[in-house]
Order: structure tokens, then sequence, then C-alpha cells
């Protein structure tokens, strides 16, 4: 087989344990999933409100460097100033002060939040035994708990101070959970376990979603992944997200069982597939190629690409991601539960390919905590024998990278750069404070040191979405009733 030919699909009869129906993956703009704090809080802007500066130890607006005894003024829905708070008191009703650090909110690049109930799965163990758990467990639940799962998640995301997040979703109730609430983002469309017996109903029934309505947020389409998947049906999602601009956000590169499914249709996913009779192309013999390069030949990366985990990749692949203009979401604290190995940081620095960070949904990972995330980010580029991070401005500390991770560079690599990762004036009021010890030249250090879990309050477009009188505070229940 040729270095870019694929396995000609072919149509089989396939009985699988878990059938997609994407019928059932549905929303209305007018559902509403549970109680909407956020939503009546902001009914209290809407006819004018005063002027509210937030104050900290350190303001790090990631437009410039940190700012000492900073503040961020606020009126309505927007940012209307950010400077010392000695300059901006005066023009200010109200005061609030966090003991510690006001940065941009975070972005959350890749997390499932209708997963959110099935965090007992968030164990050590291969990727393969990880899926077969995760059907099962979520294969019974109702409309219902799939809605209020989603729904816990949304406020989970906001505690840990993620205002934009991109989401994977199963069955629908993220999509106006997150609308709801204000969350900035991508909410996409997983398609799964389909063979080319159903390519073209699926993919009919994918474009039906994204033309649905998800007030605030970008639709898009998320292939899980290239080893779940019939060629025929790859390619056919990466042409229908090229026509319709939709982003593209598939998770691939990650395990060993995912190399050598594609490569030559061995391993423990392609043994699976076997099992469930699925007529996934690459079964026959395999493709001889890598993932990114299979990724590649489906015609699945482009500048709306967006790839999760990316664990394998050479120095060519590095390039070629680059070149397409795809970008990769880290999800190191996933990886090393599934044992995935370390994605290659050093290639991607080399070759200029845009990062972001993800921490999963809860099934996968203890908690949403982009924090955490960056702290494990930063621990993986040192085990890849990183000391600096090859920024445009120069040489930059880990540490500085993992928070721009986090926020504005996180946000322009997956396409949310105008309306996400920095406070400026005119932005929409997404903040995030953290109670921390700390002063303007160690800030980026010691968020990633301290800052985990030290979240106390979460600003969403002017409204305080999320707060605790202190960080050793424990956050109450939440209650969807």
């Amino acid at each position: 087989m040729g270095e870019h030919d694929l396995p000609t699909p072919r149509a089989t009869l396939a009985i699988r344990p878990f059938p997609v129906n994407l019928r059932k993956l549905a929303w209305r703009s007018g559902q509403v999933p549970y109680r909407q704090e956020p939503a009546g809080e902001r009914r209290l802007h809407s006819g004018g409100v005063p002027a509210v500066l937030y104050a900290a130890d350190v303001v790090c607006p990631m437009s410039g460097p940190p700012l000492p005894h900073g503040g961020v003024l606020v009126e309505g829905r927007r940012i209307v100033d950010v400077g010392a708070v000695a300059d901006l008191a005066p023009r200010a009703t109200r005061i609030h002060e966090v003991h510690g650090v006001l940065l941009p909110g975070l972005v959350n690049a890749h997390t499932a939040l209708e997963y959110t109930d099935a965090a007992v799965l968030a164990v050590p163990g291969p990727a393969h035994a990880w899926l077969r758990a995760l059907e099962g467990m979520t294969g019974s639940w109702s409309d219902e708990a799939w809605s209020r799962s989603a729904y816990r998640g949304v406020q989970q995301a906001l505690r840990a101070g993620s205002t934009t997040v991109g989401d994977v979703v199963r069955r629908g109730p993220a999509v106006p959970a997150a609308s709801r609430a204000g969350l900035a983002g991508d909410s996409w469309v997983q398609v799964t376990m389909v063979d080319v017996e159903h390519a073209d109903s699926v993919a009919a029934q994918v474009e039906h979603a994204l033309g649905l309505p998800a007030k605030g947020r970008r639709v898009g389409i998320a292939p899980h992944s290239p080893s779940l998947l019939g060629t025929g049906v790859l390619q056919a999602l990466a042409a229908l997200a090229q026509r319709m601009a939709a982003p593209l956000h598939v998770e691939a590169a990650e395990t060993q069982g995912e190399v050598a499914a594609l490569r030559s249709g061995e391993g423990p996913l392609a043994a699976w597939a076997r099992e469930h009779a699925y007529a996934f192309e690459w079964l026959d013999g395999g493709t001889d190629l890598s993932p990114m390069r299979y990724l590649d030949a489906c015609g699945a990366l482009g500048p709306h690409t967006s790839v999760v985990h990316a664990v394998f990749a050479d120095v060519l692949e590095a390039r070629l991601l680059a070149d397409r203009g795809a970008s990769v979401v880290c999800c190191p604290r996933a990886n090393t539960l599934r044992s995935a190995g370390d994605a290659p940081l050093e290639r991607y620095a080399d070759a200029g390919v845009r990062l972001a960070l993800g921490t999963g949904s809860t099934a996968s990972v203890p908690d949403l905590d982009l924090l955490a995330e960056a702290a494990a980010w930063v621990a993986l580029a040192r085990r890849r024998e990183m000391m600096f991070w090859p920024s445009s401005v120069g040489p930059i500390t880990l540490e500085e990278q993992a928070i721009r991770l986090a926020t504005v560079d996180g946000a322009w690599a997956m396409g949310w750069g105008g309306q996400a990762g920095v406070l400026e004036p005119g932005r929409s009021a997404d903040l995030l404070g953290v109670e921390i010890t700390t002063k303007p030249e160690t800030a980026y250090r010691d968020l990633v040191e301290q800052g985990p879990g030290r979240q106390v309050l979460t600003v969403l477009a002017g409204v305080r979405t999320a707060r605790r009188s202190s960080a050793d505070e424990p956050w109450p229940e939440i209650d969807p009733a």
C-alpha cells in the first residue's frame, strides 16, 4: 500500500453493542436544564449597573506583564479599564478584593461535560478498557441523567475558573447548559463507533446538528477517534466540516493501541472492533500509516482542526501539523492515567504548532481544574528536557507559557482569540480570582505551583457565577433540583 493510499470502503452488516443514534442528540434553544442562577444575576445588569472594581495583589492581563496592586474595572458585561487600583478606585461604586491573582477566565480546550457523573472511572488503566467501562456505565443513563450530569459539569467548570470551554457532546444537553451559563467556546458533536454502512445517514444527522441553535457557541464535529471510525466515515466528516466551515476536534495519536490498529490492523482496539463486527476499512491489513498521516490522508488536518492528545508525532509530523495550520490540545493528566506517554512538546515548539490545554471530562481526570493541567504540562515539558519555551519575544519560563496556554495562547489556538484569553477594555468581563501568596515577579510560577484548587471567584460577562470567601472553604454541593 502506498504512502497515502487508504483502504477502499466496503459495506457490511454490523451489529453494534452500543449503536450510534444521533437522532437522540438534539437540543432546543428554549430547553432549560435545571437551575440557572447566572441568568438571574445577569438580569440585574440589563438596566445599567454601577462600575465594579475587582482588585488583587497581582493582575495578570496576559496582554502585558503582571501588574502589582492591580484592578479590573467592569461595567455591565464589559471591562472598561485595567490598571492600578489607586487609579481605578475613584471610578468604582463597589470594590471586590481577591487576596492573590486576577487573570482572564481560563480556556479549557477539551472536556466532555455530559460525562461528569461518570467520575468513578477516573482511575489508571488502558484506553480500550476505559472506553468499554464508559460505554457500559452510561449506556443505561436516562435523558434526565445526561442533563443532570451536563449541568454539574458546567458548574464544576465555572468553579475551576473556566469561562471558555471546548466540549465534546454525546447526547445534547450540554449545549443549552453551556449556552445558558454564558460559556464561550465550541460544542463538538461526537461521532464514534460508526462504519461504512451508516456513513451517509450519520453525515446527514451531523449536518442537521450543526444547524441547531447554540447561543454564544460554535457547533462542530468531534470524530472519536480514527481507530473507532471507518475510513469513509472520517473522510465524510472531514469534508462536511470543510464545506460548512465547522471546527473539527479529533482525539488521535493517543495510544500504542491506536497506532497498531491503524498501521497494521492489529492490537487491542482492532480486536475490540472485530469482536463487535465493525466494518472499519483499516481492519483489512491496516493502512501502513501513523495516526497523524492517516488523518492527513483523510483530509482531516486543516486550520479548523484541533488534534487532542497527539502523543505520537515524529519531527516530520509536527511540521505537517504546523503546515496544515492544525492545533494540538495537550491533556497530560489524562495521558498519564491512560499510560499513553508524553506528547513531544519540543517537536511542537520547534515546528511552531499552536497548542492549547484541556482537562478531558471528570470520567478521565479527577477534576476540571485547568491550573492543575498547567502544572502537569510544566512537569511534562521538563520530562522532555525543556527549560524554557521559545516564544515570539524570546525564551520564557515554562510556567508563564503554561498560563498562556490556559488563557491567551490557548484561545488563539482554538479560534477563540477574539473573545477570550486577555483582560482588555472592551472585552467581555470574564475573570478568575485565585487565592495565593504572590508578587508580580513570581506570579506565573506561583499560579502553577500554588494555584490548583485555590480558585475563589469566577466572573462571566460581569456576573459572579462562582465564589467562596476563602480557598480553604469547601465548595457547597451542586444541587440540580
